[in-house]
């Protein structure tokens, strides 16, 4: 019976985001300024994945195109205003809750639901 197993060896977590920190560095020591700059700018970026209802966003898409804005920058300004409104009581979750089957939340919140 052949056993071609090979272990990997461990590395503690810290040491891996330092030898990736210094690999980082070393990419950006040998790109052009500009480009540096650039990757810099990149890298600040706060990147979200979101899973939204297919029509909600073909909505967002055409609001955008009207608007002539991207979509992410659209979805940031809603957020936005729907967080301000939230905080100042404007907003009431409490309709739209539903008891979610996944043991890692409480509630989903159900959309589609207007307030009446």
């Amino acid at each position: 019976m052949n056993n071609s197993l090979t272990r990997r060896p461990a590395i503690d977590p810290a040491v891996a985001d330092i030898l990736e920190g210094a690999e980082r560095k070393k990419r950006l020591v040998s790109m052009p300024k500009s480009e540096r700059a650039k990757a810099r700018k990149e890298a600040a970026r706060h990147k979200v994945g979101l899973d939204l209802p297919p029509d909600l966003h073909e909505t967002l898409r055409q609001i955008a195109g009207k608007e002539q804005v991207s979509v992410s920058s659209l979805v940031a300004f809603l957020s936005q205003r729907g967080v301000e409104e939230y905080k100042a009581g404007k907003i009431d979750l409490f309709d739209h809750k539903r008891i979610s089957r996944c043991a890692r939340f409480e509630y989903v919140l159900v959309l589609g639901q207007n307030d009446e």
